[in-house]
């Protein structure tokens, strides 16, 4: 593998998540997966607002035993 970033945080989470001896087998594979992972999943609408709806107002309920 060459050292640019991408290389280096593959690296590490292969070594995290022990897939050390899935990555000696199919390196190919492994490494389309995290290319994959690390692509957006797709983009927000223009006029998209973080609340979409206000949050209602609840409380919680608790079974008291006396």
């Amino acid at each position: 593998m060459s050292k640019n970033p991408s290389a280096e945080i593959l690296e590490a989470l292969i070594e995290m998540r022990g897939l050390g001896r899935t990555y000696a087998r199919y390196p190919d594979i492994v490494t389309a997966a995290f290319e994959r992972g690390r692509r957006p999943i797709g983009s927000f609408p223009e006029n998209f607002s973080p609340l979409t709806e206000p949050a209602s107002l609840f409380t919680v309920r608790t079974e008291k035993s006396e």
